[in-house]
């Protein structure tokens, strides 16, 4: 066990140079390479270590409900995000043709060479508890490098929202995977990577959550599943009680948010959006930080004293009707915000407009109000 255990430090300085030159030619080699060169690196690692350490055990008396638990978690979330997505709206999943086809199979491979990999590593060394933290790192790393674009990452905000939605997520779920690969085996980490990196290319729509929302949920699923898993384990004696009241429980925690949103935003609509106000030019109706519903109408629809939701130099603005005209079938909309003296000096035409605001929510877009200032000033 000694012999193996030194073997795998080996592995990892290893994985800890590799990412090293990542991280030192990322900028000269290019992004599309990145997944090939992750390829290669496992691979070297893979083939040796299945030769040198045999072939690994991966059965537990937990296997199978795991596995349950895993796949019925990642589906409640898609049915939650899905039923989200009518509301706030989807945008389109890869195409179907061969460029898709390729890059899919390539999320794959790499997805079922990762997963061996830990399975060694980890089964080999199952007393160190701190190699095994240090092994799940480094392998998060890797796949940030294997997936970073450095040439997009030219802002502030870019690289704030890239740690958000990509960053903070892959480590999240590399330490599952990892706790499912020590406590059980790979079949159950290797259900959930597969699911989260290839479903985008299977399903031909994606709900748009937006960034904050998308990286809540990518950071919750992996914590819902470890909670699970986790209080089964710990309750050994009580499994079947507590498997029982736990996944009630816990599902019920995301269903009732889920509701609770739901209702908060439907009002008889599906195609609705949600923005954060970013001035007080509308108070006291509502204030910067609140965030309004967005109930999507035609120019014909709309009445004088709504508030109309319109684009004005690529800003969303939100401010009352005071006056409608038409001609040739275009209206033309004179808008003016409640706590400002005079109208507005333009006018907007019905090809500007979104809709008009139907319902308030005080205070939760101000979070998003303050990083995207912060962002600005930087």
């Amino acid at each position: 066990m000694k012999k193996n255990i030194k073997f795998i430090y080996w592995i990892e300085v290893a994985l800890l140079v590799i990412n090293l030159i990542f991280y030192g030619f990322i900028k000269v080699i290019p992004s599309e390479y990145n997944i090939f060169l992750v390829i290669t690196f496992l691979l070297l690692m893979v083939i040796p270590l299945r030769l040198f350490f045999g072939k690994q055990k991966d059965k537990s008396y937990y296997t199978g409900y795991t596995n349950r638990t895993v796949i019925t978690v990642l589906m409640v979330v898609g049915i939650i995000i899905y039923g989200l997505g009518i509301l706030l709206g989807f945008t389109r999943g890869y195409a179907y043709n061969l460029q898709s086809f390729r890059s899919m199979i390539l999320a794959a491979t790499i997805v079922v060479l990762m997963e061996y990999f830990r399975l060694i590593v980890i089964k080999n060394n199952y007393t160190n508890y701190k190699s095994t933290i240090i092994f799940t790192i480094l392998l998060a790393l890797l796949e940030i490098f294997a997936s970073i674009n450095i040439g997009g990452l030219n802002s502030s905000y870019k690289i704030f929202v890239y740690f958000s939605v990509m960053v903070i997520p892959i480590f999240a779920e590399q330490f599952l995977c990892s706790y499912l690969t020590y406590k059980v085996g790979m079949k159950p980490s290797l259900i959930f990577k597969l699911v989260i990196k290839l479903y985008p290319y299977l399903l031909p729509i994606i709900p748009d959550l937006g960034n904050y929302l998308l990286a809540f949920v990518k950071i919750l699923t992996p914590f819902i599943i470890f909670y699970i898993i986790n209080r089964a384990m710990v309750e050994e004696e009580k499994s079947k009680r507590i498997i029982t009241k736990d996944t009630l429980k816990v599902f019920s925690i995301p269903i009732i948010v889920a509701l609770v949103i739901l209702v908060i935003l439907v009002s008889g609509i599906f195609n609705a959006r949600l923005i954060a106000i970013a001035t007080n030019s509308m108070s006291p109706t509502y204030k910067r930080g609140d965030a309004v519903l967005i109930e999507y109408k035609k120019p014909e629809e709309l009445q004088k004293g709504d508030i109309l939701v319109f684009k004005h130099d690529n800003i969303i603005v939100t401010h009352r009707i005071v006056n409608i005209k038409r001609k040739n079938n275009t209206y033309y909309f004179t808008t003016k915000g409640d706590a400002n003296k005079n109208i507005d000096g333009y006018t907007s035409t019905s090809d500007q407009v979104i809709g008009k605001v139907n319902y308030v929510i005080k205070y939760i877009g101000l979070p998003t109000v303050l990083i995207n200032e912060m962002f600005e000033r930087s």
